[in-house]
């Protein structure tokens, strides 16, 4: 019986654990293959982007586009590169007039030109003092370093001497898309690319308070740094401090927090602009060579305004302003950046290129990069430890929600099983992507989002249907082989299709449950070996003994199995009416075995009684005339396991705490806590002694000090607590869990349990 009881829990707990691991480690196996990242790239952060849609970039970054209207307004051809060079010069002058900041060309100079026009170029660069010149990159990028280029080739030489600065912008090119750009020259780390470099010469003027915080952290690091911005002069000037201060951070990975703990409060407008600009420096170096792009929207979200526009004013109806155009304080990005797909050559697919195929140019993308840095917002992929630990975690949930409906009273009914597991999915399904949007809309973190939802959701739903059929078609040959003793051949397997319609008339009740195991039945049985009728008649009138009082107090007897009685008392709720009449059964079961045995004194059978209660399922299983009510549910093995335990306690009668508590009228005393065998979670034990009113004043005494050494047991106060054991025994002798208690004492002083320990008994032999 013990055997049949703990099959059906330990399958279950099997196909749950082993339905999980599929889910969750073929979520985890995806996403180490390359091809799992890349759809998590190309397609989950194309929907995340999608439905977060546009936001509006910062101010500071504005982009000038040489594009075909302005070549058409100036009379220019349609090539930027054959734009005469002294109408760039005009252009640095324009815009150091209003006040822009730093001014950045995404336009490569490669051939010589008119040595004129480059004059008035360079004259114009050398005058302004913040022009970023671009320099190329030559070959495409490989598997071992996926750029577009590894050879730096930097514009001509006279324009390359009056730029303020040189620097390439290369673009990860190992997806689909550009999600990414780099800070740092991958070939060269210690290089500034286009957007990093727009950002050190734009928080310049604030070098010296970098200085200062530097040489409070790292003072020895500080002598190989200039001692003023002025210092710094020419493209190699400002590349060299790039690399001093990238040696520095990256010979300290914690001074980025360090410094970034020792900025000033600010007092001011002003001086909240130089802090969050100063921080956001800070983070730039302290940051990995590459970030995803947290973009804002498709081609022309960052405010792009015609180069025309700048030399020819135009109105602010024309340029789709309501404010006047202004440049002050600004970064410009000088490049290609066209309003037609057809018309756009210098073009990056993305998250954002649009239904007719216009993707974003690459000087959007620098200017896109440089607010990002501005702003301290870049796209965060979790860790590799963090995206393997939410897979491994949604697989869990999703292979125990599923697994709790598929062994629900859903199980046979296969249409409303499907139904309600394919909502199921969806609820999960919604949840899950809301909680990932909403990570992603206000904190910028990118979670898995397709394995999840494509992968593991409908893998889980698979394993639900097909473990719920394995086991209901396991059980039905169960049954059809139970029956083939007690039914003819002819109607088993029709009989056995309609079992589970026949406990599917049951219901799901909560109930207490009764089970007896007599003590010495082998002995009894070997020494009638040669006299059955008188086994046969000596058991009938111990069963008798047993049964009479649960009928007498409207109890089921479920089941008889060699010297075994299950009874139960099914209900809708665990009443202290209910409770009691099933502890009183209890004490006169006990008290009608007893004179059996008195009756029998060769032939005794001393019995041990275990009380659970809970939720089961009842039905009724049979043919014709014949039927068993039998329940289902931990109950059962709970009962037997505290049964079991009566042989280590010395006990005949033990119950768990939620059949005796709040109980009046019944002594009982709590034996302590348990973790029984089979079992995770511990139950508190406690002893059915008597009626409350027959118990004695000694009887009493002996259990105060029994408890008084539980509790000094469970606070590891093994000397006190032997003391209360003993004095327990000096009043009751044969008190059996006090002995129980002084073995495990003496056993914990010399092995104490681990620290974490709360008092709870583990079970590991029957």
């Amino acid at each position: 019986m013990h055997s049949e009881h703990l099959q059906k829990p330990v399958s279950k707990f099997n196909s749950w654990m082993i339905g999980c691991l599929i889910i969750s480690l073929t979520g985890v196996a995806m996403d180490f293959f390359p091809v799992g990242f890349k759809v998590e790239e190309e397609l989950g952060l194309h929907w995340l982007f999608q439905i977060r849609g546009v936001r509006s970039p910062p101010e500071d970054v504005v982009v000038v586009s040489t594009d075909r209207q302005s070549a058409y307004e100036l009379g220019l051809p349609q090539e930027p590169y054959k734009w005469p060079r002294s109408l760039h010069g005009r252009l640095v002058r324009r815009l150091t007039e209003q006040g822009a900041k730093v001014i950045v060309f995404d336009l490569f100079f490669k051939d010589i030109g008119s040595q004129e026009e480059n004059a008035v170029f360079a004259e114009a660069m050398r005058e302004a003092g913040n022009v970023i010149l671009f320099e190329k990159l030559t070959t495409t990028g490989s598997q071992t370093h996926p750029v577009r280029g590894s050879i730096r080739i930097p514009p001509t030489a006279q324009l390359a001497q009056a730029a303020t600065g040189l620097a390439s912008h290369p673009l990860p090119t190992s997806s689909l898309r550009v999600n990414q750009f780099w800070l740092f020259d991958p070939n060269n780390p210690h290089r500034a690319t286009l957007p990093f470099l727009a950002l050190q010469m734009y928080s310049l003027n604030l070098f010296e308070e970098l200085l200062e915080l530097l040489r409070d952290v790292v003072p020895t690091e500080v002598a190989m740094l200039p001692r003023r911005h002025h210092d710094i002069h020419g493209p190699d000037g400002i590349q060299d401090l790039v690399k001093a201060l990238r040696t520095i951070f990256t010979g300290h990975p914690t001074l980025g927090a360090r410094l970034l703990d020792r900025l000033p409060i600010p007092h001011s407008e002003e001086e909240t602009e130089n802090t969050r600009l100063l921080a956001s420096l800070i983070r730039a170096y302290a940051a990995e060579d590459s970030q995803f792009i947290d973009f804002y929207g498709p081609p022309k979200t960052v405010f792009t305004v015609p180069y025309f526009c700048v030399l020819i004013p135009c109105s602010s109806q024309r340029l789709g302003r309501t404010s006047p155009l202004d440049f002050s304080g600004k970064v410009v990005f000088v490049g290609l950046s066209e309003s037609v797909q057809s018309e756009q050559q210098d073009r990056f697919p993305t998250v954002f290129t649009s239904k007719d195929g216009l993707d974003l140019s690459g000087v959007e993308i620098a200017a896109t990069a440089l607010a990002n840095l501005l702003q301290r917002q870049h796209l965060t992929p979790l860790p590799l430890y963090l995206h393997l630990f939410v897979l491994l975690v949604w697989g869990v949930l999703v292979g125990t929600t599923f697994f709790l409906v598929s062994t629900s009273r859903l199980q046979h009914r296969s249409g409303l099983l499907i139904a309600s597991l394919l909502g199921l999915g969806l609820w999960l399904g919604i949840v899950y992507f809301g909680v990932i949007v909403w990570v992603f809309i206000t904190h910028a973190l990118w979670f898995p989002l397709v394995i999840p939802l494509l992968v593991q959701l409908p893998l889980g739903l698979l394993a639900a249907l097909v473990g719920t059929y394995r086991d209901v078609n396991r059980q039905r040959l169960i049954t059809e082989k139970a029956l083939a003793n007690y039914v003819p051949t002819p109607v088993i397997k029709p009989l056995a299709r309609r079992i589970e319609e026949i406990r599917s008339r049951g219901q799901a009740v909560h109930g207490l449950c009764l089970l007896t195991d007599a003590e010495g039945y082998t002995k009894v049985s070997e020494a009638l070996e040669g006299n059955p009728d008188k086994l046969q008649d000596l058991m009938n009138r111990y069963f008798e003994a047993v049964c009479a009082p649960v009928r007498e107090q409207g109890g089921i007897v479920s089941d008889i199995t060699g010297d075994a009685v299950l009874a139960i008392w099914p209900a809708g709720i665990l009443t202290p009416q209910l409770r009691t009449t099933v502890c009183k059964t209890a004490l006169n079961l006990v008290a009608a075995v007893a004179r059996f045995n008195k009756s029998e004194p060769e032939y005794s059978l001393p019995t041990r009684v275990g009380l659970s209660g809970g939720p089961m399922f009842t039905g009724e299983v049979g043919a014709g005339e014949y039927f068993t009510y039998t329940p289902l549910g931990d109950i059962v093995n709970t009962a037997s396991r505290i049964e079991n335990l009566n042989k280590q306690l010395g006990t005949r009668l033990l119950a768990s705490h939620l059949v005796v508590e709040h109980l009046s009228g019944i002594f009982t005393r709590r034996i302590g806590s348990f973790q029984l065998i089979g079992k995770t979670k511990p139950v508190v034990i406690y002893e059915l002694l008597g009626q409350e009113s027959e118990a004695d004043i000694i009887c009493r005494e002996a259990i105060q000090h029994f408890l008084y050494g539980v509790d000094l047991f469970s606070s590891r106060r093994w000397d006190q607590a032997e003391e209360s054991f003993l004095t327990c025994l000096q009043l009751r002798e044969e008190d059996g869990p006090s002995h129980f208690y002084l073995r495990l004492c003496s056993h914990y002083r010399s092995h104490p349990p681990a620290p974490d320990w709360q008092g709870t008994i583990i079970l590991t032999t029957k």
